[in-house]
């Protein structure tokens, strides 16, 4: 009976615990970046041509949202050795040579929401480069649960980053100094 009680309360404990609208959603976030010896003008052409997006990026495809429009639904697939994740977006933002953000969201942000932010910035002074950032805040359940293996499959996006710079850097642009390599 003791034994009973305490499986009991600690499934109840674990429960009321992961449901806890606090802990559900709390956001979470995963960032990445590479510095690009290229204008933003450059980076932002690159980056928002999902049409081209074949010939350089092996990690993501989008479509259906060619001019980011804001408020406007597209389809996104994440490309994971051979293990396709397909899924729905909607553009929330677009500031044009700066940054853009799409939203997914699974049943409500309550059990799982990401929201992908590609970010142009000039890091100080210097006008040699553009610090290209990806920034996710993930919240809901799944997040909660899955954290380990949702921050394994973004980590892909650095291998993303990598295409973008050699793709750039292929197209007759100013070359890639080994400083900036990561």
């Amino acid at each position: 009976m003791i034994i009973q009680k305490f499986k009991t309360t600690v499934l109840l404990t674990t429960y009321i615990t992961l449901l806890n609208p606090v802990h559900i959603m709390a956001q979470y976030e995963y960032v990445i970046s590479i510095d690009l010896p290229f204008s933003r003008e450059k980076v932002w052409d690159a980056i928002t041509d999902f049409r081209s997006y074949h010939e350089w990026n092996t990690v993501l495809s989008m479509s259906n949202n060619e001019h980011l429009e804001v408020g406007k639904k597209f389809r996104v697939t994440i490309h994971n050795n051979g293990k396709d994740s397909k899924f729905k977006a909607t553009t929330l933002s677009r500031e044009v040579n700066r940054s853009c953000a799409a939203r997914q969201n699974i049943i409500g942000r309550w059990f799982f929401s990401a929201t992908h932010y590609f970010i142009i910035e000039d890091p100080g002074d210097s006008k040699e480069y553009v610090r290209f950032i990806q920034k996710w805040h993930l919240t809901g359940l799944i997040t909660r649960l899955f954290k380990k293996q949702i921050y394994q499959q973004l980590a892909q996006f650095k291998k993303m980053n990598e295409e973008l710079k050699i793709y750039l850097g292929k197209h007759g642009l100013k070359n890639v100094p080994d400083k900036l390599s990561e």
